[in-house]
C-alpha cells in the first residue's frame, strides 16, 4: 500500500503555498519516508514546475520531487484549512487555490508516472472529491482513498 495513513493531513494551516508544503514535506521526513533534502527540494520544483490542478469540486496540487531525496516510496494526502495560491501545472500564468495537496514520495521513475495517471482519475472523479473534501478524520479519509490510489 503506497497511501500512508501517517502522511495524511487534515486541516493544514498555511498562509501561502510554501508554508503548505513545508509543512506536508516535513511529515514525510519525521516518519522516515524521506531524507531531510526533501522539503526543500518539493519547494523548489514547485518553483519550476508548478502542480495545481483544476477539478471538477475543487482544486488539488500534486508536489513531487526528485527520487534522491526519497527513502522509501509513500504518498500523503492533506487536505488545508484554507486553500493557498499554486500556479496550474502547464500554465504557471494561471493562479490556482488548491484544498486538497496529494504528496508523492516516490523512488522508481516510472512510478510517477503511474501514480499521476491514477491521480488524473481521482481529480476527475468530482463526488470522490467532495466526499475527501468531507473526511473529519484521517482513518475515514485513509478508508476513502486506500483503496483508488492502491
Amino acid at each position: 500500500m503506497i497511501l500512508k495513513k501517517e502522511l495524511i493531513k487534515l486541516a493544514v494551516e498555511a498562509t501561502d503555498s510554501e508554508e503548505a508544503l513545508r509543512i506536508v514535506a516535513q511529515g514525510f521526513v519525521d516518519n522516515g519516508y524521506a531524507k531531510d533534502t526533501y522539503p526543500q527540494a518539493i519547494v523548489e520544483r514547485e518553483r519550476v514546475f508548478a502542480t495545481g490542478l483544476p477539478a471538477p469540486a475543487f482544486d488539488i496540487a500534486i508536489p513531487h520531487c526528485d527520487s534522491e531525496h526519497v527513502i522509501k516510496p509513500g504518498i500523503g494526502i492533506a487536505t488545508l484549512k484554507d486553500p493557498v495560491s499554486f500556479q496550474m501545472m502547464g500554465d504557471p500564468e494561471t493562479i490556482l487555490h488548491p484544498k486538497v495537496l496529494f504528496m508523492l514520495a516516490l523512488t522508481e521513475p516510472h512510478g510517477q508516472l503511474e501514480m499521476l495517471q491514477k491521480l488524473i482519475g481521482v481529480i476527475q472523479d468530482a463526488e470522490l472529491l467532495e466526499k475527501m473534501g468531507a473526511c473529519k478524520d484521517v482513518d475515514a479519509l485513509y478508508e476513502l482513498m486506500a483503496p483508488v490510489l492502491g
